[in-house]
């Protein structure tokens, strides 16, 4: 039985700042580009002595110089293997569908796109999980499947023994399901009990275990708020490119 995998690009930090930093970069190399040759400085901002970086800076006086750029949004790519049991194929149908984006808008919220890019990763509990897919209202309350609304549980999925990277679709309840989902952060069986046999776990992660640490150490407050925006930036099936 052949399996089907799905990617997510998890996008963490001030979108506003980068965008800042970035421009300041740019700026100083297209400075820097206009006038290495003229003063005999190295084309690459980060080789600049403390000297040649004056020397620049006198130049043009009302710019504001970065020698670095900024740290990219983009934290990594987790590529789930979804389960390709008939008897979870509502769920993961579902999951594909908001992935590609190939369902359109919302039935029940009409100005909503039935697509996990740019929904935010809204809920962290370090060492436990990371929830998101409220493509709806992007703060846990929300949340719409290709279906309209919600859709039941495929019961199937909760004979899966949770552990770390396992991706199951979150809930407020008996057949409540929608596009909200949540990836286990963890292998502590303690943690592990609470999520067992109650959600329908439909996925494992193949790839980018490294994210999930990376979104381990933006856990939230009390209330799982992340300390910093996390989002999907970028989502699709297969491992992508």
């Amino acid at each position: 039985m052949s399996s089907t995998t799905v990617h997510l690009d998890i996008f963490m930090g001030d979108k506003e700042q980068y965008k800042l930093d970035e421009a300041a970069y740019l700026s100083t190399c297209d400075l820097l580009a206009n006038n290495a040759a003229i003063y005999g400085l190295p084309p690459d901002p980060q080789h600049l002595s403390q000297e040649q970086q004056e020397i620049l800076s006198e130049i043009d006086k009302s710019r504001v110089l970065r020698l670095v750029p900024p740290d990219p949004l983009c934290a990594g790519r987790l590529v789930f293997e979804l389960n390709p049991e008939p008897s979870l194929k509502k769920t993961t149908t579902n999951f594909t569908a908001l992935c590609t984006g190939e369902k359109g808008k919302c039935k029940n919220a009409r100005n909503k796109d039935l697509h996990y890019l740019g929904c935010p990763i809204h809920r962290i509990v370090r060492d436990f999980v990371a929830q998101g897919g409220d493509i709806t209202r992007g703060d846990g309350s929300g949340g719409e499947s290709i279906y309209g609304g919600k859709f039941n549980d495929e019961k199937d999925g909760f004979k899966t023994k949770m552990r770390k990277g396992t991706l199951a679709m979150a809930n407020s309840g008996k057949n409540t399901n929608s596009s909200q989902f949540f990836v286990v952060l963890t292998d502590d069986e303690t943690q592990l009990a609470k999520l067992n046999g109650k959600y329908v776990a439909f996925a494992e992660l193949k790839t980018g275990f490294e994210v999930l640490d990376k979104l381990n150490e933006v856990a939230g407050d009390v209330n799982g708020k992340p300390g910093v925006p996390v989002w999907i930036g970028g989502c699709g099936k297969g491992t992508g490119s």
